[in-house]
């Protein structure tokens, strides 16, 4: 269930590999949110597609309206939502009972302009038939040898997705013996920033570097499964451009 939750961050790494494919492994490690829970590592495949129009970019695959160089675009298509928990991950004995939070599949459209872009993404995997919203800058500055890409974003997410993640069910705090209190989730927000660096080792080859927080609003904290509203994650991966 770990490596799911390290899929979000495989997509921010497109942006950055401009050749028409690419392929590499990424290395990921991150904290929890979610009580007596343990900082989690893992490494993934990455593998990338980008024609003019069509597009894959692990965890998501999309269609581009325009050119792919055009100033502004708008796209659709459909993404893996990593998003989730397996109980079994915390060394709380009441939190071990609980069902699992399971990834979605989330279909997207979106449009970006310069530097610019927003996205609007829907569950429709009947995991928990929400939404959510975002928008993001991101400018890469070349320094050396290297890119520095430095990133901020805001999504909104509703309290269907939330609820999800967050909330507790009748039955499961009886299954606790009401240890662990029914809770419902209401929409809440978060601010992610950032920052990726690429540098080339080959004409071929490339280091990719990347560190960001994540920070939840602080009704995340009424959760009584979550202990904090912060969350960083750094990766490190090699990707081969061709």
């Amino acid at each position: 269930m770990i490596k799911k939750a390290f899929l979000g961050l495989l997509i921010s790494i497109s942006p950055i590999v401009e050749a028409s494919s690419s392929v590499g492994v990424v290395g990921a490690t991150s904290e929890s949110v979610y009580k007596e829970t343990s900082n989690r590592s893992t490494s993934l495949p990455n593998i990338g597609y980008q024609g003019d129009h069509f597009y894959l970019q692990l965890p998501e695959v999309g269609y581009r309206f325009l050119p792919r160089q055009s100033a502004h675009n708008v796209s659709v298509g459909i993404s893996y939502e990593g998003l989730s928990f397996d109980p079994s991950d915390s060394s709380n004995a009441d939190i071990q009972q609980l069902d699992e939070r399971d990834p979605s599949i989330m279909a997207f459209a979106s449009y970006q302009f310069g530097i610019l872009s927003t996205k609007v993404a829907q569950d429709i995997s009947g995991k928990h038939d929400g939404y959510y919203a975002q928008v993001g800058v991101g400018y890469p500055i070349p320094i050396g040898s290297w890119r520095i890409i430095p990133s901020l974003s805001y999504r909104h997410m509703d309290s269907k997705m939330s609820n999800h993640l967050f909330g507790i069910s009748e039955s499961e705090s009886i299954r606790t013996g009401n240890a662990i209190a029914a809770y419902d989730s209401g929409a809440i927000s978060q601010i992610k920033y950032g920052v990726r660096a690429i540098y080339p080792l080959t004409p071929n080859a490339n280091l990719i570097l990347g560190i960001s927080q994540t920070k939840f609003d602080d009704d995340i904290l009424k959760s009584p499964i979550v202990e904090d509203n912060t969350v960083t994650a750094g990766s490190v991966g090699f990707i081969f451009s061709f």
